[in-house]
């Protein structure tokens, strides 16, 4: 998130991650890190952005989904 690299980097300008990284961070705090919470945001941010055309790579090797 920081440098906004990664699987996602071609997206963030066309749908912009800060709403899902919040979302994501509420949720998994509030299940107690719960792994399927991130994944199931991943997938919501990944599917946003496909649905908008924006290029996404792999992201479940890295995120352990």
């Amino acid at each position: 998130r920081k440098t906004f690299q990664g699987p996602f980097k071609a997206c963030h300008e066309t749908v912009r991650p800060q709403e899902f990284y919040r979302n994501c961070l509420y949720d998994v705090c509030m299940s107690n890190g719960a792994k399927q919470i991130l994944c199931q945001v991943l997938e919501a941010y990944s599917a946003t952005c496909k649905k908008q055309g924006a290029a996404v790579t792999d992201w479940r090797t890295p995120s352990g989904c």
